[in-house]
């Protein structure tokens, strides 16, 4: 599989009661094409804002952030990105509301929802597509956000805890469903989680941040064999805790 995206020596401070703190130094990472990458770490080390660089919200202070060969450093639009609440616009519908990024680009939108036909069943949205926000379980929420996400077209999608809010059996549920269709679709995606167990069910990789300024520490590879016995998932999720514990 082809390397889709780089991150070149990436660092990032912010001012804190107006001193500059650094939250991330010297960050490297590569993400293959076709492949899930999950984000572990604990609090303060600098995940989100990984993310909100490669998504263009924030620019680096030094480093660059290549796609395809082309240098998307500070560019907003170019990833999908969807944030832990799921900021969907109150007095839209579920179509609506997933029409916003071709819109925004004055895309086809005959097209588009030609398209978004196809996915609503595929996002279990079918039966919801006039729906609007107050109207939907937060599970349909997130599936409405991200089917928006899934809908600017990019090459990565970024997910920083898109189920950290729901309760425990919707959690798995739309962990099981993100697995499904990632797959069905073909997605690359990247997601932040806190969360060991759903980064070992969904992840063909996970990368452990740690640190103040945070980086990366290790580097696990998962096969389906990893995730379907209990005592390798067991094993790897106390490697990656002692690791944590470790680096602390």
């Amino acid at each position: 599989m082809s390397v889709i995206l780089r991150a070149e020596g990436l660092s990032k401070s912010f001012l804190l009661n107006g001193e500059p703190r650094l939250i991330i130094l010297g960050l490297d990472l590569s993400v293959r094409e076709g492949i899930f990458l999950s984000i572990v770490g604990s609090s303060g080390c600098g995940k989100s804002t990984l993310l909100g660089l490669l998504a263009g919200i924030t620019r680096p202070d030094k480093g660059r952030i290549i796609l395809r060969g082309e240098d998307i450093t500070g560019k907003s639009g170019m990833l999908g990105y969807m944030p832990q609440e799921d900021l969907l616009f109150p007095w839209l519908n579920v179509l609506e509301n997933a029409l916003i990024p071709v819109r925004v680009r004055n895309g086809d939108i005959r097209a588009a929802l030609v398209k978004l036909h196809q996915l609503l069943p595929v996002f279990g949205l079918q039966d919801h597509a006039q729906h609007l926000p107050y109207q939907l379980s937060g599970g349909l929420r997130q599936r409405t956000a991200l089917l928006r996400t899934c809908m600017m077209e990019t090459p990565l999608l970024l997910l920083d805890e898109p189920f950290a809010n729901l309760d425990a059996i919707t959690r798995l549920q739309l962990q099981e469903w993100l697995c499904q269709i990632t797959r069905e679709l073909k997605l690359t995606v990247m997601l932040v989680t806190h969360d060991i167990d759903e980064a070992i069910s969904l992840s063909d990789e996970i990368h452990l941040m740690q640190g103040q300024p945070g980086n990366f520490v290790k580097r696990f590879e998962l096969d389906d064999t990893t995730k379907a016995d209990e005592k390798l998932r067991a094993g790897l999720k106390k490697e990656i805790i002692d690791k944590v514990k470790g680096t602390l």
